[in-house]
Protein backbone atom coordinates (compact mmCIF):
# COMPACT_ATOMS: atom_id res chain seq x y z
CA UNK A 1 0.00 0.00 0.00
CA UNK A 2 2.64 2.67 0.98
CA UNK A 3 4.79 1.31 -1.67
CA UNK A 4 1.57 2.19 -4.18
CA UNK A 5 1.32 5.89 -2.66
CA UNK A 6 4.57 6.66 -3.36
CA UNK A 7 3.96 5.85 -7.26
CA UNK A 8 1.25 8.10 -7.49
CA UNK A 9 2.91 10.75 -5.74
CA UNK A 10 6.14 10.31 -7.64
CA UNK A 11 4.09 10.26 -10.98
CA UNK A 12 2.09 13.23 -9.45
CA UNK A 13 5.66 15.22 -9.35
CA UNK A 14 6.59 14.19 -12.77
CA UNK A 15 3.34 15.16 -14.79
CA UNK A 16 3.63 18.87 -12.62
CA UNK A 17 7.21 18.95 -13.70
CA UNK A 18 6.07 18.48 -17.35
CA UNK A 19 3.06 21.28 -16.90
CA UNK A 20 6.42 23.65 -16.24
CA UNK A 21 8.06 22.72 -18.64
CA UNK A 22 5.75 23.09 -21.14
CA UNK A 23 4.43 26.55 -19.76
CA UNK A 24 7.75 27.58 -19.37
CA UNK A 25 8.79 26.47 -22.65
CA UNK A 26 5.60 28.44 -23.86
CA UNK A 27 6.54 31.30 -22.44
CA UNK A 28 10.05 31.42 -23.51
CA UNK A 29 8.59 31.17 -27.05
CA UNK A 30 6.06 33.81 -26.37
CA UNK A 31 8.77 36.10 -25.60
CA UNK A 32 10.66 34.86 -28.47
CA UNK A 33 8.28 36.06 -30.92
CA UNK A 34 7.76 39.70 -28.62
CA UNK A 35 11.18 40.45 -29.50
CA UNK A 36 10.93 39.47 -33.07
CA UNK A 37 7.65 41.83 -33.23
CA UNK A 38 9.61 44.79 -31.34
CA UNK A 39 12.49 44.16 -34.17
CA UNK A 40 9.96 44.32 -36.85
CA UNK A 41 8.58 47.17 -35.96
CA UNK A 42 12.14 49.24 -35.14
CA UNK A 43 12.95 48.19 -38.77
CA UNK A 44 9.76 49.31 -40.26
CA UNK A 45 10.64 52.69 -38.32
CA UNK A 46 13.64 53.12 -39.37
CA UNK A 47 12.62 52.24 -43.05
CA UNK A 48 10.32 54.86 -42.79
CA UNK A 49 12.44 57.19 -41.52
CA UNK A 50 14.90 56.98 -44.13
CA UNK A 51 12.23 56.70 -47.02
CA UNK A 52 12.09 60.54 -48.80
CA UNK A 53 8.86 61.87 -48.87
CA UNK A 54 7.16 63.68 -51.72
CA UNK A 55 8.27 67.14 -50.39
CA UNK A 56 11.74 65.82 -50.51
CA UNK A 57 12.25 64.40 -53.74
CA UNK A 58 10.27 67.90 -55.48
CA UNK A 59 12.76 69.45 -53.12
CA UNK A 60 16.11 67.24 -54.53
CA UNK A 61 14.67 67.95 -58.24
CA UNK A 62 14.82 71.44 -57.51
CA UNK A 63 18.41 71.48 -56.01
CA UNK A 64 19.46 69.32 -58.75
CA UNK A 65 17.96 71.38 -61.87
CA UNK A 66 19.08 74.92 -60.18
CA UNK A 67 22.43 73.70 -60.80
CA UNK A 68 21.67 73.51 -64.06
CA UNK A 69 19.46 76.28 -65.03
CA UNK A 70 16.89 78.78 -63.52
CA UNK A 71 14.52 78.00 -66.85
CA UNK A 72 13.67 74.11 -65.48
CA UNK A 73 11.61 75.53 -62.47
CA UNK A 74 10.18 78.12 -60.96
CA UNK A 75 9.77 80.17 -57.42
CA UNK A 76 6.87 80.88 -55.45
CA UNK A 77 4.81 83.78 -55.74
CA UNK A 78 6.66 86.72 -54.59
CA UNK A 79 10.09 85.77 -55.16
CA UNK A 80 12.75 88.12 -56.05
CA UNK A 81 15.59 86.11 -57.50
CA UNK A 82 19.02 87.72 -58.65
CA UNK A 83 21.73 85.39 -60.10
CA UNK A 84 25.19 86.78 -60.60
CA UNK A 85 27.00 84.71 -63.83
CA UNK A 86 30.64 85.03 -64.61
CA UNK A 87 31.82 82.78 -67.55
CA UNK A 88 35.31 82.60 -69.55
CA UNK A 89 34.72 81.18 -73.26
CA UNK A 90 37.71 80.76 -75.92
CA UNK A 91 37.35 80.09 -79.61
CA UNK A 92 40.33 79.62 -82.26
CA UNK A 93 40.10 79.94 -85.74
CA UNK A 94 41.70 80.34 -89.06
CA UNK A 95 41.14 82.70 -91.94
CA UNK A 96 41.87 82.78 -95.14
CA UNK A 97 43.34 86.53 -96.42
CA UNK A 98 45.37 87.61 -99.79
CA UNK A 99 48.31 89.78 -99.00
CA UNK A 100 49.08 92.98 -100.87
CA UNK A 101 52.01 90.86 -103.07
CA UNK A 102 48.78 88.61 -103.49
CA UNK A 103 49.54 85.72 -101.72
CA UNK A 104 47.05 83.62 -100.13
CA UNK A 105 48.04 83.16 -96.08
CA UNK A 106 46.46 81.57 -93.26
CA UNK A 107 46.16 83.39 -90.45
CA UNK A 108 45.25 82.10 -87.23
CA UNK A 109 42.83 83.81 -84.72
CA UNK A 110 41.30 83.44 -81.02
CA UNK A 111 38.59 84.98 -79.29
CA UNK A 112 38.64 84.88 -75.61
CA UNK A 113 35.40 86.41 -73.70
CA UNK A 114 34.72 86.88 -69.96
CA UNK A 115 30.93 87.99 -69.38
CA UNK A 116 29.47 89.18 -66.43
CA UNK A 117 25.96 89.02 -66.14
CA UNK A 118 23.35 89.85 -63.50
CA UNK A 119 19.88 87.91 -64.51
CA UNK A 120 16.91 89.25 -62.36
CA UNK A 121 13.18 87.58 -62.28
CA UNK A 122 10.30 88.30 -60.33
CA UNK A 123 7.64 85.31 -59.33
CA UNK A 124 4.55 87.31 -60.11
CA UNK A 125 2.27 83.91 -59.15
CA UNK A 126 3.68 80.81 -58.42
CA UNK A 127 3.81 79.86 -62.18
CA UNK A 128 4.72 83.10 -63.79
CA UNK A 129 7.59 85.02 -63.71
CA UNK A 130 9.13 88.23 -65.43
CA UNK A 131 13.08 88.29 -66.24
CA UNK A 132 15.61 90.87 -67.02
CA UNK A 133 19.33 89.16 -68.11
CA UNK A 134 21.68 92.56 -68.28
CA UNK A 135 25.41 91.27 -69.50
CA UNK A 136 28.73 93.00 -69.54
CA UNK A 137 31.71 91.78 -71.50
CA UNK A 138 35.09 91.60 -72.42
CA UNK A 139 36.32 90.81 -75.32
CA UNK A 140 40.11 90.22 -76.38
CA UNK A 141 40.98 89.17 -79.73
CA UNK A 142 44.50 88.08 -80.65
CA UNK A 143 45.54 87.83 -84.72
CA UNK A 144 48.36 86.26 -85.72
CA UNK A 145 51.19 86.93 -83.67
CA UNK A 146 50.98 91.24 -83.43
CA UNK A 147 47.61 92.36 -83.58
CA UNK A 148 45.53 92.14 -80.64
CA UNK A 149 42.15 93.79 -79.43
CA UNK A 150 39.97 94.18 -76.85
CA UNK A 151 36.77 95.66 -75.87
CA UNK A 152 34.57 95.95 -72.45
CA UNK A 153 31.55 97.14 -72.81
CA UNK A 154 27.31 96.25 -72.16
CA UNK A 155 26.23 93.52 -74.11
CA UNK A 156 22.88 92.83 -75.77
CA UNK A 157 20.13 93.22 -72.79
CA UNK A 158 17.34 90.10 -72.79
CA UNK A 159 13.67 91.06 -70.99
CA UNK A 160 11.14 87.30 -70.76
CA UNK A 161 8.76 85.88 -68.97
CA UNK A 162 8.55 82.23 -68.33
CA UNK A 163 5.01 79.64 -67.31
CA UNK A 164 4.23 76.85 -65.95
CA UNK A 165 1.22 75.34 -66.87
CA UNK A 166 0.51 72.45 -64.65
CA UNK A 167 1.46 71.92 -61.26
CA UNK A 168 4.02 68.75 -61.16
CA UNK A 169 4.08 66.30 -58.76
CA UNK A 170 6.69 64.23 -57.75
CA UNK A 171 8.06 61.81 -60.76
CA UNK A 172 5.76 64.17 -63.16
CA UNK A 173 7.31 65.67 -65.97
CA UNK A 174 7.65 69.38 -65.26
CA UNK A 175 6.97 71.96 -68.28
CA UNK A 176 7.99 75.32 -67.90
CA UNK A 177 7.61 77.53 -71.07
CA UNK A 178 9.44 80.83 -72.20
CA UNK A 179 9.62 83.45 -74.31
CA UNK A 180 11.68 86.66 -74.32
CA UNK A 181 13.39 89.55 -76.36
CA UNK A 182 16.68 90.69 -76.83
CA UNK A 183 17.55 94.32 -77.25
CA UNK A 184 20.65 95.42 -79.22
CA UNK A 185 22.21 97.37 -76.57
CA UNK A 186 25.29 96.29 -77.10
CA UNK A 187 28.06 97.70 -79.81
CA UNK A 188 26.69 96.72 -82.85
CA UNK A 189 29.14 94.85 -84.87
CA UNK A 190 27.73 97.45 -87.78
CA UNK A 191 28.60 100.11 -85.84
CA UNK A 192 32.39 99.54 -85.44
CA UNK A 193 35.95 99.62 -87.73
CA UNK A 194 36.43 95.98 -87.66
CA UNK A 195 40.16 96.42 -87.53
CA UNK A 196 40.39 98.74 -84.65
CA UNK A 197 37.07 97.62 -82.51
CA UNK A 198 35.36 94.49 -81.24
CA UNK A 199 31.71 94.19 -80.75
CA UNK A 200 29.72 92.86 -77.44
CA UNK A 201 26.38 92.90 -79.47
CA UNK A 202 25.04 91.17 -82.12
CA UNK A 203 23.29 94.24 -83.14
CA UNK A 204 19.62 93.62 -84.46
CA UNK A 205 16.78 93.04 -82.21
CA UNK A 206 15.59 89.22 -82.28
CA UNK A 207 11.94 87.01 -80.05
CA UNK A 208 12.74 83.32 -78.66
CA UNK A 209 10.59 80.98 -77.79
CA UNK A 210 10.97 77.82 -75.55
CA UNK A 211 9.93 74.85 -73.89
CA UNK A 212 11.94 72.90 -70.90
CA UNK A 213 10.79 69.76 -69.34
CA UNK A 214 12.19 67.65 -66.55
CA UNK A 215 11.37 64.55 -64.97
CA UNK A 216 12.97 62.80 -62.02
CA UNK A 217 13.84 59.10 -62.17
CA UNK A 218 15.28 57.74 -59.52
CA UNK A 219 18.29 57.89 -58.79
CA UNK A 220 18.44 60.57 -61.51
CA UNK A 221 16.71 63.91 -63.01
CA UNK A 222 16.36 64.10 -66.46
CA UNK A 223 16.24 67.02 -68.64
CA UNK A 224 15.19 68.38 -71.80
CA UNK A 225 14.51 71.83 -73.94
CA UNK A 226 13.87 73.46 -77.18
CA UNK A 227 14.34 76.73 -78.23
CA UNK A 228 13.49 78.74 -81.38
CA UNK A 229 14.97 82.64 -82.15
CA UNK A 230 13.85 85.06 -84.87
CA UNK A 231 15.98 87.61 -85.30
CA UNK A 232 14.89 90.68 -87.33
CA UNK A 233 16.01 92.04 -90.62
CA UNK A 234 18.13 95.13 -89.96
CA UNK A 235 18.26 97.77 -92.71
CA UNK A 236 19.64 101.24 -93.72
CA UNK A 237 23.25 100.60 -92.33
CA UNK A 238 24.99 102.71 -94.97
CA UNK A 239 28.50 101.10 -92.51
CA UNK A 240 31.85 101.09 -94.52
CA UNK A 241 33.03 98.01 -94.72
CA UNK A 242 35.58 98.63 -97.04
CA UNK A 243 36.75 101.28 -99.67
CA UNK A 244 33.78 101.85 -102.01
CA UNK A 245 31.71 98.76 -100.06
CA UNK A 246 28.68 100.24 -97.43
CA UNK A 247 26.73 97.60 -95.71
CA UNK A 248 23.09 98.46 -96.21
CA UNK A 249 21.16 95.22 -95.19
CA UNK A 250 21.80 92.51 -92.89
CA UNK A 251 18.91 89.61 -92.82
CA UNK A 252 20.15 86.99 -90.13
CA UNK A 253 18.85 83.62 -90.13
CA UNK A 254 16.86 82.18 -87.43
CA UNK A 255 17.57 79.26 -84.89
CA UNK A 256 16.66 76.43 -83.28
CA UNK A 257 18.51 74.77 -80.34
CA UNK A 258 18.02 71.33 -78.27
CA UNK A 259 19.45 70.20 -75.58
CA UNK A 260 19.18 67.15 -73.26
CA UNK A 261 21.23 65.92 -69.60
CA UNK A 262 20.91 64.07 -66.65
CA UNK A 263 22.05 65.37 -62.71
CA UNK A 264 22.61 63.43 -60.15
CA UNK A 265 22.46 64.18 -56.43
CA UNK A 266 25.40 63.11 -54.79
CA UNK A 267 24.32 64.33 -51.04
CA UNK A 268 22.52 66.80 -49.71
CA UNK A 269 25.25 69.42 -50.29
CA UNK A 270 26.55 68.35 -53.88
CA UNK A 271 25.09 67.41 -57.54
CA UNK A 272 26.51 66.82 -61.08
CA UNK A 273 25.21 66.71 -64.24
CA UNK A 274 26.14 66.26 -67.90
CA UNK A 275 24.52 67.37 -70.82
CA UNK A 276 24.58 67.77 -74.86
CA UNK A 277 23.46 70.54 -77.11
CA UNK A 278 22.80 70.96 -80.53
CA UNK A 279 21.74 74.53 -82.41
CA UNK A 280 21.35 75.31 -86.26
CA UNK A 281 21.01 78.78 -87.32
CA UNK A 282 20.32 79.26 -91.04
CA UNK A 283 22.46 81.40 -93.12
CA UNK A 284 22.66 85.24 -92.71
CA UNK A 285 22.42 88.18 -95.86
CA UNK A 286 24.19 91.02 -96.93
CA UNK A 287 23.18 93.52 -99.01
CA UNK A 288 25.36 96.07 -99.81
CA UNK A 289 25.12 99.59 -101.85
CA UNK A 290 25.50 99.43 -105.79
CA UNK A 291 25.97 95.39 -105.85
CA UNK A 292 23.20 93.38 -107.08
CA UNK A 293 24.20 90.45 -105.60
CA UNK A 294 23.51 88.88 -101.55
CA UNK A 295 26.34 87.36 -100.11
CA UNK A 296 25.06 84.56 -98.21
CA UNK A 297 27.16 83.17 -94.82
CA UNK A 298 25.85 79.31 -95.06
CA UNK A 299 24.02 77.48 -92.94
CA UNK A 300 25.65 77.25 -89.59
CA UNK A 301 25.62 74.02 -86.55
CA UNK A 302 27.12 74.06 -83.35
CA UNK A 303 27.45 71.27 -81.04
CA UNK A 304 28.98 71.34 -77.39
CA UNK A 305 29.40 68.49 -74.53
CA UNK A 306 28.61 70.12 -71.26
CA UNK A 307 30.06 69.35 -67.56
CA UNK A 308 28.82 70.39 -64.32
CA UNK A 309 28.51 70.59 -60.64
CA UNK A 310 25.66 72.68 -57.84
CA UNK A 311 27.46 73.04 -54.26
CA UNK A 312 24.75 74.02 -51.97
CA UNK A 313 26.51 76.68 -49.96
CA UNK A 314 23.07 77.24 -47.74
CA UNK A 315 19.95 75.80 -47.37
CA UNK A 316 18.58 78.63 -50.29
CA UNK A 317 21.89 78.83 -52.29
CA UNK A 318 23.68 76.39 -54.73
CA UNK A 319 26.76 77.63 -56.68
CA UNK A 320 27.02 75.75 -60.16
CA UNK A 321 30.07 75.29 -62.01
CA UNK A 322 29.89 74.07 -65.51
CA UNK A 323 32.07 73.09 -68.54
CA UNK A 324 31.27 73.05 -71.97
CA UNK A 325 33.48 71.63 -74.51
CA UNK A 326 32.88 72.24 -78.54
CA UNK A 327 32.17 69.24 -80.61
CA UNK A 328 32.22 71.39 -83.72
CA UNK A 329 35.80 73.08 -83.23
CA UNK A 330 38.14 73.58 -80.61
CA UNK A 331 36.59 76.24 -78.45
CA UNK A 332 35.27 75.78 -74.72
CA UNK A 333 33.41 77.60 -71.74
CA UNK A 334 33.78 77.89 -68.55
CA UNK A 335 31.34 79.16 -66.28
CA UNK A 336 30.11 79.71 -62.56
CA UNK A 337 26.70 80.63 -61.08
CA UNK A 338 25.67 82.14 -57.53
CA UNK A 339 22.01 82.54 -57.22
CA UNK A 340 20.09 84.94 -54.40
CA UNK A 341 16.46 84.64 -53.68
CA UNK A 342 14.54 87.51 -51.63
CA UNK A 343 11.14 86.45 -50.73
CA UNK A 344 9.17 90.02 -50.99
Amino acid sequence: MIMLSLVVMVSVVQAQDAEVNKNQELLDRIDTLERQLRKIEEEGKARKTLEITEEEKVQKEKEVLSAVSREYSLDPRGTLALDYSLAYSYSPSEVIYTTEEALTRLKQESEHTIQHSVYTSYSILDNLAASVNVPILYRYNKMGTDDELDETDIGDIAVGMAYQPFKAEAGDIRMTFSCSAALPTGRSPFDINPEAEISTGNGYYAVSAGASFSKQVDPVVLFWNLGLTYPFKVDGLNHTVAENIVLDTVEPGSSVNASLGMGYALSYANSINMSFSYSYKRSTSFKYERVSSTYETGDEVDASFGLGMGINISPKTTVSVSLAYSLTDTGFSLSTRIPFNFVL
